[in-house]
């Protein structure tokens, strides 16, 4: 099993989003996360997917866990397009991992450090730089199709509408 990390969204049908409100969260990105995690964790059906390290599914929600995640998004897309060590905290109880990302010629060596119990096997995975930046773009178009397919307002804020034209 290789580092995978997807959303996928799954409105059920007939879910309405939440109701209109109008643009208060102002520009604090981590602000805009919290807010568009809690819409699509309150819809239901969306999942949130990180496997690889010997587990091919760890434990994740999206109201917490995608959060937590897609705060560190922009930064990590950046850093592997740029060639420069990334690290993503996983904070929230229960997950508590660090993901150390390092580019090594064309391909990103993913480092993995628990806090817990739980002992990643291999410690290490890699994955082309290309293909990373594919499935993070991807995650991005996919948690702001989620947004729109809700009505939700968020979805006209950058930088969720720059990720539906696909623009991660």
């Amino acid at each position: 099993m290789s580092f995978s990390v997807s959303f996928h969204p799954g409105a059920p049908s007939g879910a309405e989003g939440p109701a209109p409100v109008g643009q208060e969260w102002g520009d604090d990105y981590e602000v805009l996360v919290m807010e568009a995690c809690s819409a699509l964790s309150d819809v239901g059906g969306n999942t949130f997917h990180i496997g690889g390290f010997g587990s091919d599914e760890w434990p994740l929600d999206v109201a917490y866990d995608l959060s937590a995640f897609m705060e560190q998004l922009p930064s990590l897309l950046m850093g592997v397009r740029e060639h420069r060590e990334v690290e993503m905290d996983l904070y929230s109880q229960g997950v508590e991992r660090t993901l150390i990302f390092r580019p090594a010629e064309d391909r990103v060596m993913i480092h993995c450090e628990s806090r817990t119990d739980w002992v990643p096997s291999p410690k290490s995975e890699s994955l082309t730089q290309g293909e990373l930046v594919a499935m993070l773009s991807k995650l991005a178009e996919d948690f702001a199709g989620a947004l729109k397919a809700i009505d939700s307002e968020l979805s006209k804020v950058s930088p969720f509408a720059e990720w539906l034209e696909g623009k991660a």
